[in-house]
């Protein structure tokens, strides 16, 4: 198991290594942008947070296109965004610097199972796809029990994670068992285990969703292969399936299907 510093390292070093890789094809930076706004503006009001928490800041570092903290920050600059890395959180502050018209300047290196802040410090926290790095399950508990600490009472935590229950898992597992995902991925939930993990960590469970309905390994591989025929030709079509695979939200069956599950909890006590 990897210690806070080896974990801080790693992810120093694949920023360092990777840094000519910074951007997603732009349709679908758009799309994840897209969805995570969507699923914030339905859930909360970030005008009314006196101070917002943002866990992972890897894609405002390396994949600036698909991050949506800009658009946060346009809205309430009360922001501290934090990532294990200091590497990646002081990347992503100078990429803040350069292209967010608003922005704070309070980027941080820190872990999320042990977060710097006083109890009861902040009134919205956004982890998105943050607590599915972890190599162990009770490891995800306490980076919930260190977020749980954080929040106000009556204060929110939207959450993102991996969808463990979607169809396509075994075969997620297997491209990761063979060493061809470009960073650490780890466990993760479904959303019936999330919701209970929240709840034990005295969180309430306000709603939870599925988003990001596109399947997960071809959709990349089939819009690069479109790019190499007719580079931009084809982005209408492109967009409209991408805004079509996102109705599957609605769905009964958008937890078998979604690359994400997401849940809104909010601090009772």
């Amino acid at each position: 198991m990897m210690q806070t510093k080896q974990k801080a390292k790693y992810w120093d070093n694949l920023a360092k290594n990777s840094a000519s890789a910074t951007r997603f094809d732009d349709l679908m930076a758009e799309q994840y942008r897209r969805v995570h706004l969507n699923l914030l503006s339905g859930w909360t009001d970030v005008r009314e947070s006196r101070r917002i928490l943002k866990t992972d800041l890897f894609a405002e570092a390396m994949h600036p296109n698909r991050a949506f903290l800009c658009e946060i920050m346009k809205i309430n600059k009360n922001v501290v965004g934090i990532d294990i890395s200091p590497e990646i959180a002081s990347m992503a502050r100078k990429r803040a610097a350069r292209h967010c018209e608003d922005f704070s300047d309070a980027y941080l290196g820190c872990d999320v199972k042990n977060l710097p802040f006083a109890n009861n410090s902040f009134d919205l926290i956004i982890s998105d796809s943050t607590l599915d790095h972890f190599h162990r399950e009770d490891e995800i508990v306490t980076a919930l029990l260190e977020l749980s600490r954080v929040i106000k009472p009556g204060g929110t935590l939207i959450l993102t994670m991996d969808n463990k229950s979607n169809v396509t898992e075994p075969l997620f597992r297997l491209w990761i068992l063979l060493g061809l995902s470009p960073f650490f991925i780890g466990k993760t939930y479904s959303v019936k285990e999330l919701k209970q993990a929240l709840e034990s960590v005295g969180l309430h469970v306000v709603d939870t969703t599925a988003i990001m309905h596109n399947p997960r390994f071809f959709t990349k591989a089939v819009i690069a292969l479109i790019r190499k025929i007719a580079p931009r030709r084809f982005d209408g079509l492109i967009r409209k399936t991408l805004v079509f695979f996102d109705s599957l939200e609605r769905r009964r069956t958008r937890y078998l299907t979604a690359q994400f599950i997401a849940a809104k909890a909010v601090k009772t006590v």
